[in-house]
């Protein structure tokens, strides 16, 4: 089989900022699609200004742009405002991230832009959508996640809810949809051969992160209480090794547990009841005692030929020398001046049929 751009040709003007919209616009340049960047001199993409940078420009900039072609104008001018037409003309997706309302102000509405082509396919990607009683919210990531009911899923000995170190609902629920939305969207427009128009909500999607905990609710049982995949399991958990580094078993499902047991040479805590393994009833203290024997990566080569679901957890700077990251070829190099970063590859791959 042989590898393809699937969005070859197809034209984005990118209208976003910060990190939902810049990463998922990043991620269709690298599915082929031709993304021209556009920035207001008045209301450039914040992230220019973060730390730290390259020539007075941030990395985190750089990562999620570089791919684009970048066009500062200002489209409230008269001159700015004809350079822009002339670009969403030849476009095939419009993607913005305002508040409900912004782009009508700019004379940028999607009832406009549809004069301007008729065939545009028109994304917005707000907080809380274009409809409902918070759309007119601000909001950011940790907001999302609080209304969305993911932060009470994650919480401290003492009930406290728990920032992860990492963004969700702007990824997941925001550059990870757009991806979705563009790719359906124009799918749509191809059938239908009329203007899509796009209302996409980071709270709507990221509530579905929350699936496990919505399905046991639903059966009325509180997955807060009994928190599986939390820490309540002793065969779902993570365990400090030798080095002072960590070790994650996930070996969930009980041919795999009964696996890590074989491997250990621990027969006796083979089970075929999964409620054996709830810390407390098995005694936690036995694998916080057998993990501490060898180091992370000792016990990551010992699990290398073993369906066991052991896996190192590895430092962010790791994930770069990784063999599996670079058997995928997760990252690209993109030089700037003498400084070399590496940016996100295509988030998934698409081949030809034999």
């Amino acid at each position: 089989m042989k590898e393809i751009q699937p969005l070859s040709g197809i034209k984005i003007i990118d209208f976003t900022r910060l990190l939902p919209g810049p990463l998922g616009t990043h991620l269709l340049s690298q599915l082929g699609a031709e993304v021209t960047k556009v920035e207001s001199p008045k209301r450039m993409d914040y992230t220019r200004f973060y730390q730290p940078q390259i020539n007075g420009v941030s990395t985190l900039f750089h990562s999620l742009n570089c791919t684009k072609t970048q066009l500062m104008i200002d489209y409230e001018t008269s001159e700015g405002y004809r350079q822009l037409v002339e670009e969403i003309k030849k476009a095939d997706v419009l993607i913005e991230q305002f508040r409900p309302g912004t782009m009508a102000a700019f004379n940028l509405s999607f009832e406009k832009v549809t004069k301007i082509n008729p065939n545009i396919v028109y994304i917005s990607v707000t907080g809380y959508g274009q409809t409902g009683e918070k759309k007119d919210e601000a909001g950011h990531d940790l907001n999302y996640m609080a209304t969305a009911g993911l932060l009470s899923l994650n919480k401290d000995e003492n009930g406290k809810p728990v920032i992860p170190g990492f963004q969700i609902a702007d990824i997941a629920g925001g550059a990870y949809m757009i991806v979705s939305a563009c790719t359906s969207g124009l799918l749509a427009q191809k059938i239908h051969q009329k203007a899509q128009y796009i209302d996409l909500s980071i709270f709507d999607a990221t509530i579905s992160i929350g699936a496990i905990a919505h399905g046991m609710l639903q059966g009325n049982a509180d997955y807060c209480k009994t928190p599986f995949l939390s820490g309540f399991m002793v065969n779902y958990n993570v365990y400090e090794c030798a080095d002072g580094k960590w070790i994650a078993l996930a070996a969930f499902e009980l041919k795999f547990w009964n696996s890590f047991c074989e491997m250990v040479h621990q027969p006796l805590w083979k089970t075929s009841n999964t409620e054996d393994l709830i810390s407390g009833v098995f005694e936690k203290k036995k694998l916080e005692q057998l993990f501490k024997m060898k180091t992370r990566d000792e016990w990551a080569a010992l699990s290398a030929n073993d369906d066991v679901c052991l896996s190192p957890v590895l430092e962010p700077e790791e994930i770069y020398g990784q063999k599996q990251t670079k058997d995928r070829a997760i990252f690209k190099e993109v030089k700037f001046d003498d400084k070399t970063l590496k940016v996100y590859g295509k988030p998934y791959k698409t081949y030809t049929g034999l």
